[in-house]
């Protein structure tokens, strides 16, 4: 068994795959970058008994992290509990991407990784889009070249600072309202937070498309892309596992 996580802003998602590549199950932790690596030990021992693995059977783990304050403490913590060095997605790793910006160095983990993995599943050319603390556009053309980018605030990161800079706004749950022309003040943020992020990501898909004058796939992933995925014009494909496919492959491509 392979073990697959991604260290968010917000959340650490973690994958168990058998060795032919079939998710067996996914759990989320919450991140905090103030927990020690026993802690993070200790929490995922206690996910794998609750579901009934064994993970004296894993033979290896694959972290894509964005989050560098706990790239050493998930190293301590696959190393003390689960007895594995874990390969991390950096620098040298083989993709089989070309990363064609400007500052290679600056680009992020999962997003290289959603990039590999959208590839493996959909081919190019290729719109990845990740919905998560931020929401990330990524560009891959037909020669497999990753071209660049569209980064904007997730939903969450957005809305929470406009309350936090509003004295009389209250802060409101993700959901759907009743109708666009909200009737208070929760359904009118709700509003924006749904319909709006939906007419900004089919705005840049099609700014996109114009710009580089083909037609190209859109696949979507991220913990607040299937609420908004009903609402896009634009076709895209929703794809829950995105990262945790893109980390198989990786983990495949450089282990063999």
């Amino acid at each position: 068994m392979i073990l697959c996580i991604d260290i968010g802003n917000t959340n650490i998602v973690t994958g168990l795959l058998d060795d032919n590549r079939k998710l067996l199950g996914s759990f989320r932790i919450h991140t905090n970058a103030q927990q020690t690596a026993d802690e993070y030990g200790v929490k995922l021992v206690e996910i794998f008994r609750f579901y009934g693995y064994d993970y004296q059977l894993l033979s290896g783990v694959i972290i894509a992290s964005v989050v560098p304050e706990l790239d050493h403490v998930f190293e301590q913590t696959i190393k003390k509990y689960l007895g594995i060095t874990p390969l991390f997605v950096g620098p040298g790793i083989k993709t089989g991407i070309k990363v064609k910006i400007d500052q290679p160095r600056q680009l992020g983990a999962d997003i290289l990784v959603g990039i590999v993995g959208g590839y493996a599943k959909y081919g190019a050319p290729l719109l990845v889009i990740d919905m998560g603390t931020a929401i990330k556009f990524f560009y891959l053309n037909e020669d497999k070249e990753l071209l660049g980018g569209i980064i904007a605030p997730g939903i969450s990161t957005s809305f929470d600072s406009l309350v936090s800079k509003a004295s009389k706004l209250e802060g409101v749950k993700i959901d759907v309202p009743p109708h666009i022309i909200g009737r208070d003040t929760a359904t009118s943020i709700q509003s924006a937070m749904i319909h709006g992020t939906a007419a900004m990501i089919d705005g840049i898909i099609k700014k996109i498309r114009k710009e580089m004058n083909v037609d190209f796939r859109i696949v979507i992933t991220g913990g607040e892309a299937r609420i908004i995925t009903p609402f896009l014009e634009e076709k895209v494909t929703y794809d829950e596992n995105l990262i945790l496919d893109g980390l198989i492959e990786l983990y495949a491509k450089n282990k063999s």
